[in-house]
């Protein structure tokens, strides 16, 4: 009932959209003239030569009304092939179906008497139910049609006071009551299907232009992409020049795209690598980054880091006041340079990142480590890891300096390290039945794998991806040092020696020694021997000199460095370019051992000398720190004081 109810309840859409339904009945109508107009040809043709004379010899116009159908289909059929005139294809259909309504309606009321016409028209007024047509033209044709039938009886007067004329005067009235009713029920029906199907053909055009936005917003993010992959390119290269240390890069990004007919893809991991010239020594200077966030943001990361970088080796190479840093130094710098960079963004953008100098004649690697994955070393075909805790934390980070370290490690002929972004332990092992993922926790993975692929980049990567799906941006450093690798002095030997410096008590067994060193001046084990006893004996120009010379051979000796910054001190007095040096020294110590307190209560004197209070002050509050009862802690604190 409630169906039946809507069905007469009028819709409030028919008035707004009521021209649109017309428009679309008559393109409905219009598939259908021609084999309309077709059957009107032929339609009554029969009944005109034939049954009309047997039947009705006294009505002999109905020949003529009956050729008429057929003339007004020709004409239609004809009219249709007409270009010009399509349009108006609905209202040929139209003009035929109202011809048959009106002849068949006139003389069958002439001729009422006959059961056999009367059904004929029946037939007239049910057939054009199922026609596309408006319910207003149709229930106008039926009016029109029983108002002449009516007149029709009444001009001419037929004899229907017979049963069966009764019957079918009676059947003739129930068709045209099913006709209104059918037809009002299908106008409805018609109705609600346009409106639905306008519904519809509304929300497809809102999808197609909602696809059609996207695809261009796409394309224009895919421009965007494929402009900033373009722009990373010359900030991800390997510009190391031959050498003992060689370098390869290997990287994949996660997020692939097309962009016309460019295939590039894009991420957060950038690696770049330079030569560089540090106190007359030459460095490979290389870095890998991953910069927070996927895609566009990642890169954005990326990109930021890669200019800063490129921008900083640059200004190394050109500017002479640069070469003379030691490689502590410069890591240091560089370190505050993209870390003031990218704590700028206010957090939005965080960077892990491996920064590293390796001195091409020794293989002694200083490096920095920002909450980036662990470095690998592949040593006589065993993989391990050179470090065994987190120091510094992501650039981007406040309150990251504090944690500052640069770490060493000494690189052996034939050693190969690997640095890789966080893709490399990002790995989908496998997912359960409830489609829950199980995600790799172990880190040594990466080693195994590294070991089984013999340290080959591609191989690494495919070890990689055979273990499981790799869900991150995945790149790869590989540093292979081909040189001597050998100490140049070895611990025990360091132990001997300075055994021996502490039972030497005479200024003649040292000037014996500094004989030996005018014959032999590149033993390292003389030069060290002759460093620490020129120290004891106070000697300190001279035991700076042999320090620094045996630094040069082993940076990894931090008491060497030490005593070389003491010894600078104490031989400089008032000459500032000479505790300028003792500072770099000083500093050296301090940028890889943050905590030695002989190192920063050593580097606070000597700023207090060059008048640099502040530093001296900030220096001595660490050493504080970590024993404030210290004697010569207390003494440089006396010796700020008063100067103060």
């Amino acid at each position: 009932m409630e169906r039946l109810r809507k069905l007469f309840q009028k819709n409030p859409e028919r008035k707004e959209h009521n021209k649109e339904f017309q428009v679309d009945l008559d393109r409905q109508l219009s598939a259908w003239v021609r084999i309309g107009s077709f059957i009107g040809i032929f339609a009554w043709l029969n009944f005109a030569f034939d049954t009309d004379k047997k039947l009705h010899p006294d009505f002999p116009e109905l020949f003529y009304f009956r050729l008429g159908l057929t003339a007004i289909g020709v004409i239609t059929f004809i009219l249709t092939f007409i270009p010009r005139i399509q349009k108006y294809k609905a209202l040929f259909l139209k003009i035929l179906i109202s011809y048959v309504f009106v002849v068949t309606s006139f003389f069958t009321g002439r001729i009422a008497d006959d059961p056999n016409y009367v059904s004929g028209l029946q037939i007239v007024v049910m057939i054009p139910i199922a026609a596309p047509v408006a319910f207003s033209f149709f229930s106008f044709g039926l009016l029109a049609s029983a108002i002449i039938f009516f007149v029709s009886v009444l001009i001419y007067k037929p004899n229907l006071n017979t049963p069966a004329t009764a019957y079918s005067m009676n059947n003739l009235l129930i068709s045209y009551v099913i006709a209104f009713a059918f037809s009002f029920i299908l106008d409805r029906m018609r109705f609600d299907s346009f409106i639905k199907t306008k519904r519809i053909e509304t929300k497809n055009r809102e999808i197609e232009a909602q696809i059609k936005r996207i695809n261009e917003l796409k394309t224009q993010q895919d421009g965007d992409y494929f402009l900033t992959s373009q722009l990373l390119q010359p900030l991800a290269l390997n510009e190391t020049e031959a050498s003992r240390v060689r370098v390869e890069f290997f990287t994949e990004q996660k997020k692939k795209f097309q962009f016309r007919q460019w295939y590039s893809e894009i991420g957060g991991d950038i690696s770049s690598a330079n030569t560089v010239y540090l106190r007359n020594k030459r460095y490979v200077a290389f870095m890998n980054g991953d910069a927070m966030g996927k895609s566009i943001q990642g890169a954005g990361g990326a990109l930021v880091l890669g200019t800063v970088f490129k921008s900083f080796l640059h200004r190394t190479q050109n500017n002479e006041m640069s070469s003379f840093m030691f490689p502590e130094q410069w890591l240091h710098d560089c370190y505050e340079e993209l870390h003031h960079v990218m704590i700028s963004f206010d957090g939005r953008m965080l960077v892990s990142v491996v920064i590293a100098l390796v001195d091409e004649e020794s293989g002694f690697l200083y490096y920095i480590n920002a909450e980036h994955p662990w470095i690998a070393v592949l040593r006589n075909g065993v993989a391990r890891f050179i470090e065994k805790e987190l120091t510094l934390r992501k650039l981007g980070m406040p309150e990251n300096d504090e944690l500052f370290r640069v770490k060493t490690f000494k690189l052996e002929k034939g050693d190969a390290i690997f640095v890789g972004s966080d893709g490399r332990d990002d790995i989908l092992l496998s997912q359960d039945a409830s489609g829950n993922t199980l995600m790799n926790t172990d880190e040594t993975l990466f080693l195994r794998v590294i070991e089984k692929a013999d340290g080959d980049l591609q191989k690494i990567r495919d070890g990689l991806s055979s273990a499981g799906d790799i869900t991150d941006d995945l790149s790869l450093v590989r540093l292979t040092f081909e040189g001597t690798g050998k100490e140049v002095i070895t611990r025990a030997d360091l132990a001997q020696l300075k055994e021996y410096t502490q039972k030497v008590d005479s200024k003649d067994a040292l000037q014996e020694l500094e004989n030996r060193y005018k014959e032999d001046p590149h033993d390292p084990k003389l030069v060290y021997k002759l460093a620490l006893l020129n120290s004891r004996f106070k000697n300190f120009s001279r035991a700076a000199a042999l320090g620094e010379e045996f630094c040069n051979y082993d940076p990894s000796n931090l008491g060497m460095i030490y005593l070389t910054s003491r010894a600078f001190k104490h031989c400089a007095g008032l000459d500032k370019p000479l505790l300028r040096r003792a500072a770099d020294y000083g500093e050296r110590l301090i940028l890889r051992e943050p905590t030695n307190i002989h190192g920063l209560v050593n580097l606070a004197d000597i700023y207090r000398r060059l008048d640099k209070h502040g530093k001296a002050e900030e220096l001595l509050k660490k050493a504080e720190a970590k024993d404030i009862d210290n004697r010569v802690v207390k003494k440089l604190r006396e010796l700020l004081t008063k100067k103060v």
